[in-house]
């Protein structure tokens, strides 16, 4: 800080300007700063927008903090944007990495190898046609402008060459909008001013930390941070906040425009939990290779400098492990030239070696050993792992090796257990704890012989492990039993499929040179939370549930009974559909979309309904689960869209007025990669309109893979399809995927809607999700509308489309077709008699 000032100061204070010098693989340029915020990064929505691939989204930003004594301004560049979220590389200033920098004259920042900015203070202003700096040479010939936008406080600037001109002008967003974003951030927003009132807080700071206002200053927020500003600290603050219990990082910089300090909030309560656990897993695993009576020595892979080494190493050699921390591998070894050549096979081809090599002891003495080594890998990192036996301890660690390894393995499954625990706990699902007992064992012991015995255990542990999924643990507990750790499970029917495949998995034969074993086996199951909360409890449920299965002569057994009958009845259901699918038993019904103001039907929706022979007539909510899980939902949907567009087809040629058709598709459906030829061969098929079929999709199925969603969506408009988001509602991430992603209608939560009063509050949102909606030029669709109050309040607020039990329940084809020829179908729709009626309706299929 001082620096910069008395660089000032030697000027005319009057006639400092500051620039920034953009390099680029597409351009070169010069902008000076004259506003409070600057964004960069790779994203168009950015102020300063970066051509280089490598750079983040939203790389950096640079502030203009102005000192309250002195009046001088001066610039900071902080890693990431004002939500605390950094960038992928970080930002280099003159080679060295930073979070947050005052930016001084001939600063260099480095976003990338290819991208950076250079930071200069000038007394002569930057003249559109002034020639760049001489020592700058363009990286590349120009291909695009740098374009500047402004935050929400300054004016749209674009700085570009006079040769060429941005050849699209995006449609600029309503800045009434600015505020109602603001408010729908899920991330709490604070502004105070020098005293600690509060100027302005959003809805999530108001849910969150609802005593500020009353205790001002002596809120943890507002605590020693005026003060802060007043000693002439740094522009931004970046700190942590406990707060009942929760942590939250603040980020927290002086607006000299509006005199105010605005914080930015993050809830990092659940990051903390996860390093405090992190760090027990680090500890424990410390702990362990204290205890273990071989060696073990990590060396790093590039230089074969030693980066770790157990308490044992040191017993062995001598060494402290600070001294063997400060030593090469080859300085350890006496055929170092043989056994440079042994790793560097093992790292060419990633295999395992296990051989005898004399070490030196620190007294210069050889210590003849039975060496292990073996690659490790960590994220993209790999390390050469060493474990070191002398072998005059080789045979009697073979008597107790299987003892001590059984009991290392239960104290990994427990911490493991533990672990499972808490995460379960915090993301509110269900893990399971199994025991897999093989029987008829001791037989096959004495038929095969113990060497023959013990590669059968082993082929079964690596044959039970193909039956589980990536994250879940299998150890071999005792002679003849495994456990089994399922953590992060959805539902019970998900246990009862892993649990299957375990049995089919152990009652197929296996065959040992010319000998063939069969082997049958039972398992006892025991389920977090229901069936205890502490892994003592767990296991010891587990092993009762395995002795209930054993005495009961079945393959599989839940602790809890209710348990099993769930598991059987998602086994029946499952059943069920498939028989659904092959004796065509699912029919579509029909639900309009009227346009208030015409009174025409412009869209009908099909609905899914399963007409079991002995059920009746069944609605989705009771059936799409299971529907879901065993992929059944495809064929399914597949069926759906097909009969869809064949019943449209059919209103055509009968001469009935043109509606769209719409159909709902699920995130399994969605995940299908040969989605968009499916659909392209069911148009073909039927000879339907594309433009007269829209898929639906729920705000949720698009942000679970966004990258994928944009693809797969740009290919289904390229066939010239319609597309819809169900359920959205006002998330900042929702906002944000409607700029990304082409669609075309826009339907606001039924849940939104059957809560709508007169109350501003709720008009409010309401109107918000209208307005946005229309802004990015899609229809806006108000569903589950169940009342007049509703349609009236709807139509006030300039809601045009909408669908409901008050215009008229799902129809089958030839009801529905009816409503088609209708004129005016507001005004002729016979009305439910009362609410009464519309809810109870409603809620018999609660799910469309």
């Amino acid at each position: 800080m001082n620096t910069n000032y008395n660089q000032i100061q030697k000027m005319d204070l009057e006639q400092i300007h500051h620039i920034l010098v953009i390099e680029d693989p597409s351009f070169v340029r010069e902008i000076e700063l004259d506003a409070a915020t600057y964004s960069i990064g790779r994203h168009s929505s950015n102020d300063i927008v970066l051509s280089c691939q490598k750079t983040s989204r939203n790389h950096a930003t640079v502030l203009r903090r102005t000192d309250l004594k002195t009046n001088q301004c001066s610039y900071w560049i902080l890693d990431g944007d004002l939500q605390g979220n950094r960038s992928r590389n970080g930002i280099y200033i003159n080679g060295k990495k930073a979070l947050v920098h005052e930016l001084q004259s001939g600063d260099i920042v480095h976003f990338s190898a290819d991208a950076s900015v250079r930071y200069k203070i000038s007394t002569e202003p930057l003249l559109d046609d002034a020639p760049l700096d001489e020592n700058l040479v363009p990286l590349a010939p120009i291909a695009a402008p740098v374009i500047v936008r402004d935050t929400l406080v300054n004016k749209e600037t674009v700085v570009s060459s006079e040769q060429q001109t941005p050849q699209k002008t995006e449609k600029p967003i309503d800045n009434s909008l600015q505020l109602t974003l603001a408010e729908l951030s899920p991330q709490p927003i604070i502004e105070s001013d020098l005293y600690g009132n509060i100027t302005y807080i959003n809805s999530a700071g108001i849910i969150n930390f609802q005593d500020i206002y009353h205790r001002k200053l002596n809120h943890p927020l507002l605590d020693n941070l005026i003060s802060q500003y007043h000693q002439g600290h740094d522009n931004i603050i970046n700190r942590e906040v406990t707060i009942n219990q929760e942590t939250f990082q603040q980020t927290a910089y002086y607006l000299p425009e509006k005199r105010v300090i605005r914080s930015y909030l993050t809830n990092i309560s659940q990051q903390k939990i996860v390093e405090q656990e992190l760090q027990q897993v680090k500890t424990f695993y410390s702990r362990i290779s204290e205890q273990i009576s071989e060696g073990i020595i990590l060396v790093e892979s590039a230089t074969k400098q030693i980066i770790e080494a157990n308490h044992a190493t040191s017993k062995i050699l001598g060494y402290s492990a600070a001294e063997l921390l400060q030593m090469n591998i080859y300085q350890l070894v006496e055929q170092s030239e043989k056994f440079a050549l042994v790793i560097k096979n093992i790292i060419a081809e990633n295999n395992n070696f296990e051989g005898e090599y004399s070490l030196r002891h620190k007294n210069s003495n050889l210590i003849p050993t039975q060496v292990k080594i073996s690659i490790v890998k960590f994220e993209s990192e790999a390390s050469i792992c060493l474990i070191i036996r002398t072998l005059e301890s080789k045979t009697a660690l073979n008597t107790v090796e299987q003892a001590s390894t059984e009991l290392f393995k239960r104290e990994l499954f427990n911490q493991q257990l533990l672990t499972a625990i808490a995460n379960a706990k915090r993301s509110q699902k269900l893990l399971a704890v199994l025991f897999c007992k093989l029987d008829f064992l001791p037989d096959i012991n004495v038929s095969i012989g113990e060497k023959n015995y013990e590669k059968l255990l082993l082929a079964l542990e690596k044959r039970l492990d193909t039956c589980l999924r990536s994250g879940d643990t299998i150890i071999r507990w005792h002679e003849d039993k495994f456990a089994l750790l399922l953590p992060q499970v959805s539902d019970i029917e998900e246990v009862t499929k892993i649990t299957q495949r375990v049995n089919q998995s152990t009652h197929q034969s296996f065959t040992l040179g010319k000998t063939k074993a069969s082997i049958t086996s039972v398992t006892g199951i025991a389920v977090y939370p229901q069936d205890g909360a502490e892994p003592e409890i767990l296991i010891a449920n587990a092993h009762t549930a395995l002795e209930r299965a054993s005495n009961n002569k079945i393959d599989y057994q839940f602790y809890d009974d209710a348990m099993n009958s769930q598991a059987l009845v998602a086994l029946e259901l499952e059943s069920l559909l498939e028989q659904a699918l092959e004796q065509e038993e699912f029919e579509l019904y029909y639900q309009p979309q009227i346009n208030i103001n015409s009174g025409k039907m412009e869209a009908i929706e099909a609905l899914l309904r399963w007409k079991h022979p002995e059920l009746g007539l069944v609605a989705p909510g009771n059936f799409m689960r299971i529907a879901e899980k065993t992929k059944l939902i495809v064929p399914i949907g597949e069926w759906t869209i097909r009969t869809a567009c064949l019943q449209n087809k059919q209103w055509q040629t009968q001469a009935m007025p043109v509606a769209k058709m719409i159909v709902s598709l699920s995130l399994v459906q969605f995940q299908q990669s040969d989605l968009a030829q499916t659909i392209a061969e069911i148009l073909s098929e039927t000879d339907l309109d594309a433009s007269l079929l829209e898929l639906e999709v729920s705000t949720a199925t698009l942000m679970d893979n966004i990258d994928h969603s944009r693809h797969l969506i740009n290919q289904l408009k390229s066939l010239g399809v319609k597309i819809a988001v169900d359920g959205f509602t006002s998330g900042f991430l929702a906002l944000d995927y409607l700029k990304q992603i082409p669609l075309d209608s826009l339907k606001i939560d039924r849940a939104l809607v059957q809560q709508l009063t007169n109350s501003p509050q709720d008009l409010a949102l309401v109107n918000a999700l209208i307005q946005i909606g229309k802004g990015f030029d899609l229809r806006v669709v108000a569903e589950g509308v169940e009342t007049q109050e509703q349609v009236e309040l709807l139509r006030s607020l300039n809601c045009h489309y909408m669908q409901g039990y008050w215009f008229g329940r799902p129809l089958a084809a030839n009801e529905a077709g009816k409503l088609l020829q209708l004129d005016d179908l507001a005004e002729v729709m016979v009305q439910p008699q009362s609410s009464a009626v519309v809810e109870t309706e409603a809620a018999k299929f609660e799910c469309e």
